[in-house]
């Protein structure tokens, strides 16, 4: 998955100027997030050797098309960049509280002039705020290659 993902990001940064985006869909969800120890964490699984602070949330895979359950992981995921500290979050609160999630599913083509063909991929980002954090997270599945006339 870390494979395709790459591949996305090189291509889109490739083809920018060419890439077609389509919101397909943008909704928004309530769901239970768990701010104990069970349900947050630093851990690097599904990121390298970084450390991040993760909610786990398993209602998200009732909600979303792709996985977002990193490898290692009891349920599916997001990651906040605006801090490493678990306690940051928790606040000395371990509560289990609903937060809005949005979900937007985008399909993402990439035009290849010279092979005549449209690569196309299929993006689903999740975000939510949680306790003044910003979380998120992204998936990335490449869909079958399409002639250059459907990359639209």
């Amino acid at each position: 998955m870390k494979k395709i993902f790459l591949s996305a990001a090189i291509l889109l940064s490739a083809f920018t100027a060419q890439a077609g985006e389509t919101i397909i869909l943008k909704k928004t969800v309530k769901l239970a997030v768990d701010l104990s120890t069970t349900g947050i964490r630093s851990s690097n699984l599904g990121y390298g050797d970084t450390y991040f602070v993760k909610i786990l949330v398993p209602g998200l895979a009732a909600e979303t098309l792709l996985n977002h359950r990193n490898e290692g992981e009891s349920a599916p995921c997001l990651a906040t960049y605006e801090t490493f500290k678990v306690e940051d979050v928790v606040q000395n609160n371990p509560t289990t509280e609903l937060h809005d999630f949005e979900i937007v599913q985008k399909k993402v083509t990439y035009p290849n002039e010279t092979d005549k063909t449209c690569a196309v991929y299929l993006i689903e980002d999740v975000s939510t705020k949680v306790r003044g954090f910003n979380f998120v997270h992204q998936r990335t599945s490449e869909l079958p290659s399409r002639h250059i006339d459907d990359c639209q």
